[in-house]
């Protein structure tokens, strides 16, 4: 007698989702609509900035360690901010999850919209459900060859045209291209390129729903974000069960059916080939295909209550969902605070920062008249789109006297002016001296202050300090 062996591993299927038109589906065109359009066109966009020949919207400035963001340029010095942004992120991601289940994945996440785009051109070319199991089944010959080579081309297309189009987002858009045109685009450039080219390919065009099911720990991990109130796509069985399909057993057997006539709509038209009926599943996106499916079925057969909705395992069981609860209102400040944090931030800081470095070799000089001077190095930089003049002054120091390289402008209280280009660094060699009469034995703490002629170029202060005998 042979010993049955049951394996741990199950072949892939390939799922072939219909395409299915409804509110859900419309709304979802929409969102992706929005989000392909903005990807595509954003490197486009041109923004005047005075004073910066930068004149791209977006621009996230490697070589130059600049982000462009319209009218905001984020410096390595605000490089925080991006901790704050994937911080608000996730806390986002969590508010929403909890609020409204895994609505990110099933209307905004980039898997999600370009696994749609494509499978609208797997349709445009190969039909709907049916014939696209009917070619798949079918021996190859010239018409299915041509049409899946016009299929596996489209895809190309569009997996080039991502590829090339991140890239924009890291240098000027039309230069970029032409360097592309010409061969001449470097090599980062063509690495990223290639590489989001194939990945975007496999991703869309192959893996699919692996990605979601397998690839992305979103999908393990959000049950414990969830919770009775948590909106989810179900199917409610108090109405749909028992099933039944043949209309003239649904006839006889009256009241003792469910509303359910088993047409298996709702799992045709799954990207990720589940039956919704078996209850809450993880590989469930809630993109509402099976809703609109549903619907349409319903419609014709003229049934009234929905079986599959938005709904909540509070819902489910007789109660009423609650939206506004602990969990969502912490998640709803936190966000808030970080966003508004992020918002403050830019709208407030300042322009100008600098640091002062003392040079340590000497760490003081003994003057023939009896004072002490410190030399110092000045690294200013200018974080506004025009040239900016800086007055340079020092406290807690009794008795000194600033002086800076080669600079002798000096404003009308006798401070150094110190000129800075746009949106650069420049370094000062700064010498101050304490007169004999003020000098005392040991280090003293100064204060550097730096102010800016006009209005809107800021001002700052640096500690530093003096060293004596």
């Amino acid at each position: 007698m042979t010993a049955e062996v049951t394996s741990l591993y199950a072949d892939w299927k390939k799922i072939y989702p219909r395409y299915q038109i409804g509110f859900f589906r419309n709304l979802r065109f929409i969102i992706y609509g929005l989000e392909l359009g903005i990807f595509f066109i954003l490197p486009w966009v041109r923004w005047e900035r005075v004073g910066v020949d930068v004149n791209q919207a977006v621009l996230f400035d490697l070589p130059e360690r600049k982000f462009y963001i319209f009218n905001w340029v984020v410096w390595p010095q605000d490089i925080f901010l991006l901790a704050f942004l994937l911080i608000a992120a996730a806390i986002g991601l969590f508010f929403i999850t909890a609020l409204a289940g895994r609505v990110f994945c099933g209307y905004m996440c980039v898997q999600t919209v370009w696994t749609d785009w494509f499978l609208l051109v797997e349709k445009w070319f190969e039909g709907n459900r049916n014939r696209r199991v009917k070619l798949d089944q079918s021996p190859w010959n010239r018409e299915k060859l041509l049409i899946k080579f016009g299929k596996q081309l489209v895809w190309l297309l569009i997996s080039a045209w991502t590829g090339i189009t991140f890239t924009l987002y890291f240098a000027d858009a039309p230069v970029l291209l032409q360097q592309y045109y010409a061969g001449s685009a470097p090599f980062p450039a063509w690495f990223t390129f290639l590489f989001l080219m194939l990945t975007t390919y496999i991703m869309a065009g192959f893996a699919r729903e692996q990605v979601c099911i397998y690839m992305c720990p979103y999908a393990r991990f959000q049950g414990v974000m969830f919770d009775e109130d948590s909106l989810i796509v179900a199917y409610h069985p108090e109405f749909g069960e028992p099933r039944e399909s043949n209309r003239r057993n649904r006839e006889q057997m009256g009241n003792r059916v469910g509303a359910c006539i088993d047409c298996n709509s709702c799992v045709t038209v799954c990207p990720t080939g589940i039956d919704i009926r078996n209850g809450q599943q993880y590989e469930c996106i809630t993109c509402a295909a099976c809703i609109d499916a549903c619907d349409s079925v319903r419609q014709k057969v003229g049934f009234e209550p929905r079986l599959i909705r938005y709904t909540s395992l509070r819902e489910m069981g007789g109660g009423k969902t609650r939206f506004i609860r602990v969990r969502v209102v912490a998640y709803a400040l936190l966000l808030t605070l970080c966003l508004g944090g992020i918002v403050g931030y830019l709208a407030n800081h300042s322009p100008l920062e600098f640091t002062v470095i003392g040079h340590r070799q000497p760490l003081y000089i003994l003057q023939s008249d009896g004072s002490i001077q410190n030399n110092f190095t000045v690294r200013v930089l200018n974080m506004t789109d025009t040239q900016q003049t800086y007055a340079l002054d020092v406290t807690g120091l009794p008795g000194a006297t600033l002086t800076v390289g080669a600079v002798n402008n000096r404003d009308s209280q006798g401070h150094p002016l110190l000129t800075v280009p746009p949106g650069s660094v420049t370094p000062f060699s700064v010498y101050l001296r304490q007169a004999r009469d003020h000098v005392v034995s040991g280090r003293q703490e100064i204060f550097f202050i730096l102010s800016a002629q006009a209005s809107l170029g800021g001002t700052s202060t640096y500690k530093s300090i003096f060293m004596r005998p």
